[in-house]
């Protein structure tokens, strides 16, 4: 198992998913699931604070483990579709802002490279991200649906960057995903962490 403790967050405003190398006692083993939250909120133009809340907590949780690292799938675009992505750009200010405030680092992800991570190809659906995490990394963690599939996507993506992939990388898709995220030095007990260590 890992060295590094890390979570990724694959934040949405109705299934968030969320992967760990660590339970929320500091445990090692891999985790992931998909956090549901219906809509509250009254009218398109009000934040969803009881939603959001509830995916805080659900991180909050999850970040107990203290992370060397969170990886966050970063926004996507979203063309015609009202206030989506300003509710989603709230919801991803709030949890960035709460994990700069407890000082846990945290780096984005591009969602291009989380399906290149997965897949090889920057403009897969979410089904093949889903196929491609279940068929390469399902025998370590159950992958529900394709909120965890991004969230198992971007957690071993993170390992590998720093030296702790759990699988043989030998397509070289891995490695151009890779180096497309500015991943930054750790601070760990042991000293600090590169990537590419």
């Amino acid at each position: 198992m890992s060295a590094l403790r890390m979570v990724a967050l694959d934040l949405s405003l109705a299934g968030t998913g969320i992967a760990a190398t660590h339970d929320h006692h500091g445990q090692a083993g891999l985790l992931a699931r998909t956090v549901l939250t219906a809509r509250t909120a009254h009218g398109t133009t009000d934040m969803d604070h009881t939603r959001v809340n509830r995916v805080l907590a659900d991180v909050a949780a999850a970040v107990a483990c203290r992370p060397h690292l969170v990886v966050v799938e970063w926004l996507p675009m979203y063309d015609g579709k009202g206030a989506t992505t300003l509710r989603l750009a709230e919801l991803h200010g709030v949890m960035k802002h709460w994990l700069h405030v407890k000082g846990i680092r945290y780096v984005d992800v591009h969602p291009p490279e989380v399906k290149t991570w997965a897949t090889g190809k920057g403009n897969a659906n979410k089904t093949q991200v889903l196929e491609a995490i279940t068929a390469t990394y399902g025998r370590l963690v159950h992958v529900e649906d394709h909120n965890a599939a991004d969230a198992v996507s971007l957690l071993t993506m993170a390992l590998a960057a720093y030296g702790q992939q759990l699988v043989a990388l030998p397509h070289r898709h891995h490695h151009r995903a890779l180096e497309n995220v500015r991943w930054p030095a750790l601070a760990t007990e042991h000293g600090p962490v590169v990537p590419g260590a």
